[in-house]
């Protein structure tokens, strides 16, 4: 039987290069993003075979429509919760809508795709491509980082409840710093996003990529990239004190690397 995968945001960057990895593995690659179109672009130039369908991550009917036709295709094997919005601001200044959108996209999203796959999934891989700012408090991203520590959290307990089922579904959770993305391009203009360029450089989407191809089939659930970022970011959960007075220091750093700063 065909083994066929799922890949939400597929339409763009890290989404688009997941897509061409796993078609690139001999999966029939279901590609969805809100932008049907995107979609479509994303499937036609996929080196096998490949179905676009549009796909609104915050509607669980349309996750589990696109699941019953992925599984109609084959053995659906490998998920990708992948779609994701960007947003910074002043916890304060963050608009109701903003609040709203980040959180049913990067958080309820992702939930109702973990919930699609396991209902058609006999055996295979969740990959929720969560974010370096789900494992500790991002001034500047609180919202944000809300909502991935929240998409990381539900994403280790599902793992953890799978095993106990018994069911051979493993979900892995990826979290990268800052990515060269679209997503990332249009928030640089904003003071807010400083500590998104506090690292040494911005990763490629292809490092991003690779790092989510190698969990699947392995033993790691959980992956940060790079991992030295990801023991300085949990240092500012147990240590808030210390972050209070150190990230304002650090942000100031990324301010000067921000392009156009």
């Amino acid at each position: 039987m065909t083994d066929v995968a799922v890949v939400t945001g597929g339409g763009r960057g890290i989404g688009a290069g997941l897509a061409r990895a796993l078609s690139d593995r001999g999966h029939h690659v279901v590609v969805t993003d809100v932008d049907g179109a995107a979609a479509q672009r994303t499937a036609d130039v996929l080196p096998g075979p490949a179905t676009a369908l549009p796909l609104d991550v915050r509607d669980p009917g349309a996750h589990r429509a696109v699941a019953l036709a992925a599984a109609d295709l084959g053995d659906v094997t490998v998920w990708v919760n992948n779609a994701g919005i960007l947003s910074t601001a002043a916890a304060w200044d963050a608009t109701d809508d903003e609040v709203t959108s980040t959180f049913e996209i990067n958080t309820l999203g992702l939930i109702h795709g973990c919930r699609a796959a396991v209902d058609v999934m006999r055996r295979g891989d969740i990959l929720n491509v969560v974010s370096l700012s789900g494992l500790g408090p991002t001034p500047g991203l609180a919202v944000y980082g809300a909502s991935k520590a929240a998409a990381l959290s539900y994403s280790q307990a599902l793992h953890t409840e799978l095993g106990g089922a018994r069911r051979p579904i493993r979900v892995r959770a990826l979290c990268p710093d800052a990515v060269s993305t679209e997503l990332l391009r249009a928030v640089a203009g904003r003071p807010s996003s400083a500590l998104l360029f506090t690292g040494p450089r911005v990763l490629e989407v292809d490092e991003v990529v690779a790092a989510g191809i190698a969990m699947i089939g392995s033993k790691r659930q959980l992956r940060v990239l790079p991992a030295w970022r990801g023991w300085l970011t949990r240092t500012q959960s147990v240590l808030p004190g210390f972050a209070r007075v150190v990230t304002p220091a650090v942000a100031r750093i990324g301010e000067r690397r921000r392009p156009g700063a």
